[in-house]
């Protein structure tokens, strides 16, 4: 179980000291949490942004409204990842006990009275440095705030977050593809013309770095844009014309392995130009280079 930041003598220690043992029982332990609840964060953003549609790239070109639907993209992906159900009230069940979830990207979080007298799992993220963090707290008056907003929302004061049972602290996440690649980059990846043209000259300039399907689609800017990495009139020809190879992490893991790159996911792609005679001959080996 998380470390406790107070005692078992704390007053809502029994309150929230089952619902931290659930969800990290759901979670598949402390750990699963840790390693689960990140790449949650970077989903729901990404699928907010809907860069391959929308032509955006970044949480700051997000409409208000917008915003406001991320707190409810996180809280459907946080009970699909638990398999728990939503409340009658609130917006989680956990053993019966209702459950608010708070999400933010400000200092602090915005409650509304709903949630007064129930515990509530409160998750921030960071765009910028791609921290997150996640904790319980049980709403009580005095850890709020005594101005509220038009809508009778208050804010959790700085008293009532020295009373938080943090799951996850600081914790990074996956950043964002397109706040980690200089904008000149991305500018001139998108001049390139043609989407095949496109696609090369990105995993020309990110070898080495794990590109996900959502990027690539988001460059392509086409329906069938996975074509577009084929050879035959892809991507693939110009990279290996240049001597880079492209590699997916679908079919080519074991290759992936050998040439000891970062881990590469199902839905990714690695390129990389040979910088020795081992990779050199791991690549033709394999055929990635003709």
């Amino acid at each position: 179980m998380s470390a406790s930041p107070f005692s078992d003598t704390h007053r809502d220690y029994s309150v929230l000291a089952p619902v931290v043992a659930a969800i990290e029982r759901r979670a598949g332990g402390a750990a699963g949490l840790a390693a689960g609840l990140p790449p949650l964060f970077r989903q729901a953003v990404d699928e907010v942004i809907d860069a391959p549609r929308t032509n955006r790239f970044t949480i700051g070109e997000l409409e208000k409204t917008e915003k406001t639907y991320l707190g409810t993209k996180v809280e459907i992906l946080l009970r699909d990842f638990l398999k728990l159900p939503k409340g009658q009230v609130l917006d989680l069940s956990i053993d019966g006990v209702e459950v608010d979830i708070k999400n933010t990207m400000q200092r602090t979080w915005t409650i509304p009275s709903e949630s007064h007298g129930h515990p509530a799992l409160l998750l921030r993220l960071n765009e910028i440095k791609a921290l997150c963090d996640a904790g319980l707290v049980v709403v009580r008056p005095e850890y709020l705030n005594p101005g509220q907003n038009r809508d009778a929302k208050k804010t959790l004061s700085a008293e009532g977050m020295t009373n938080i049972w943090w799951l996850l602290r600081q914790q990074p996440y996956p950043p964002n593809f397109w706040e980690v690649l200089p904008s000149a980059d991305r500018k001139e990846i998108f001049a390139a013309g043609s989407a095949s043209a496109r696609l090369a000259l990105l995993f020309s300039k990110l070898q080495r770095q794990p590109i996900s399907r959502l990027q690539v689609q988001a460059v392509a800017q086409q329906h069938d844009y996975m074509k577009r990495l084929r050879r035959n009139g892809g991507a693939r020809d110009t990279l290996i014309a240049n001597g880079i190879a492209l590699l997916s992490g679908r079919t080519d893991g074991a290759l992936i392995s050998a040439l000891r790159l970062a881990p590469v996911g199902a839905e990714e792609f690695i390129s990389l130009a040979p910088e020795n005679e081992h990779e050199l001959a791991l690549l033709n080996t394999a055929g990635q280079l003709s």
